[in-house]
């Protein structure tokens, strides 16, 4: 099992291969007992790199190979948060792999991970391991307080959440132990491999976290309306409108990249949902010949509300990312906004928590839109149950 977590760890940190669609794809290949420890250990370090990583490398003096870096972290993780694995069992794996790596590796690793124990440190970046200049940018524009509550929010394991089709099942469907209500349709789903479950594969159920669906809801799609989701792959947020909407009405499902459209049709598909219309748009120059009564925007940003259930953006993430995104979603902003039918809505949302990216682009869009008006504005800020969202509502007057 170990060894095949170091072999997905290197996946993700290495190669940047996007840590849930690898868990997605590979899982099966681990036992179906291993299954919840190996997904464990897999996110735990990613989310805890920076901190497990000081932990070992002090110890190190010489740079190691990167596969090394991914081994000893990973080991590390395992030493310092899971108390029911016995060490003798991580580090006798450790030392076996490292030899896979290098057989010169095998005494180094079994040397270090001896030594290897918590640190103590007043960086509250560090100890969440996130980058000192996203702690600060929170701590400036939230406060403190706040900034604390997400930062330590980032490396909880959040529960798997999902929605029910309200088209295809009741809520005695879901009256069963693998399923905890929170608020029909949203469920806790408390088994392991969703993906090969069998509601899943009936379109039964969809895996979709507690603000993100708040997103679709803030919407407020209405039956027999017309709706554009512009920035829509994939599709989740399309699926909980049209469920919602009872499969009246339309529904324009638009995505910059033909392979990820092909996901929206698949799940419309899965779901037994024929109001969702996919197709090819670069939401920047997307033009339109009809008006809609509602506009979802759920812009491309920096994932900093998320990084929870995407850890792997804190193993790459860098300030510039931001000074490309903002200018691409006023943009988007900019443009959709003329196909919103006078008294109709337009939803601009994001999965980040960055007032450049949120409240500053909506002063910005009304100072330059006499034509609409904010009539709400959440933020939603990442916790123990659940991530970080932002939404505004505005309607064309």
């Amino acid at each position: 099992m170990r060894k095949w977590i170091w072999k997905a760890l290197d996946e993700v940190v290495n190669k940047k291969v996007y840590s849930n669609l690898y868990l997605r794809n590979h899982l099966q290949e681990v036992d179906e007992k291993d299954r919840a420890l190996a997904t464990r250990i897999f996110y735990g370090t990613i989310q805890n790199y920076r901190y497990c990583k000081e932990c070992w490398s002090k110890y190190v003096k010489n740079k190691l190979h990167p596969k090394m870096d991914v081994l000893l972290t990973m080991s590390t993780y395992q030493l310092l948060f899971l108390d029911k694995v016995p060490s003798y069992a991580i580090v006798n794996d450790a030392v076996n792999i490292a030899k896979k790596i290098n057989v010169k590796y095998a005494g180094l690793t079994n040397a270090v991970l001896h030594k290897v124990k918590p640190i103590e440190t007043d960086n509250v970046a560090l100890k969440y391991s996130l980058p000192d200049w996203l702690y600060k940018m929170w701590a400036s524009q939230y406060g403190q307080e706040k900034a604390l509550m997400m930062a330590s929010a980032s490396v909880n394991i959040l529960p798997m959440y999902v929605r029910r089709n309200t088209l295809m099942t009741s809520e005695a469907d879901f009256d069963l132990d693998t399923f905890v209500c929170v608020q029909d349709p949203l469920y806790i789903y408390t088994g392991n491999d969703y993906f090969h479950h069998d509601y899943y594969q009936k379109g039964y159920m969809s895996a979709q976290d507690e603000g993100s669906f708040a997103i679709a809801k803030f919407v407020d799609p209405k039956e027999n309306e017309r709706i554009l989701d512009c920035c829509a792959a994939p599709g989740t947020k399309t699926m909980a409108m049209a469920e919602r909407m009872h499969n009246q009405g339309h529904i324009d499902s638009y995505d910059l990249h033909a392979h990820r459209k092909e996901l929206i049709d698949s799940d419309a598909k899965r779901l037994g949902i024929d109001i969702v219309h996919a197709g090819v748009q670069d939401a920047t120059t997307f033009k339109s010949s009809v008006l809609y009564d509602r506009i979802l925007c759920d812009v491309p940003c920096s994932g900093y509300g998320v990084l929870s259930r995407k850890p792997d953006i804190k193993l790459h993430m860098v300030p510039e990312d931001m000074d490309s995104l903002i200018p691409l979603q006023y943009s988007i902003l900019n443009n959709v906004c003329q196909y919103v039918k006078v008294g109709g809505v337009l939803v601009y949302s994001t999965c980040t928590m960055n007032k450049k990216e949120n409240e500053k682009q909506i002063e910005k869009f009304l100072s330059a839109h006499e034509e609409f008006c904010l009539v709400d504005e959440k933020t939603i800020f990442s916790d123990t149950r659940q991530d970080g969202f932002y939404m505004a509502k505005l309607v064309r007057k």
